[in-house]
């Protein structure tokens, strides 16, 4: 870890990083919180909700074994 903190120490501005990191990472997470709640996303999220309990195109009654 010193050879690290070493190479960071002679780098001038390097405080200037994490806040680059921390804009970055809040501005995803911000995006992503509005683009789950946004009205328009509704009917995608009523689609998706169904398609675990539907059972197209999934034949229960075969008995398919598994290939060796």
């Amino acid at each position: 870890m010193k050879l690290v903190s070493h190479y960071l120490q002679s780098i001038s501005d390097v405080g200037i990083f994490p806040s680059i990191s921390l804009i970055i990472f809040f501005s995803f997470f911000m995006g992503m919180i509005w683009w789950t709640f946004k009205k328009s996303n509704r009917s995608y999220f009523t689609d998706m909700e169904s398609y675990a309990l539907e059972d197209e195109g999934v034949d229960s009654n075969s008995n398919q074994e598994m290939p060796d």
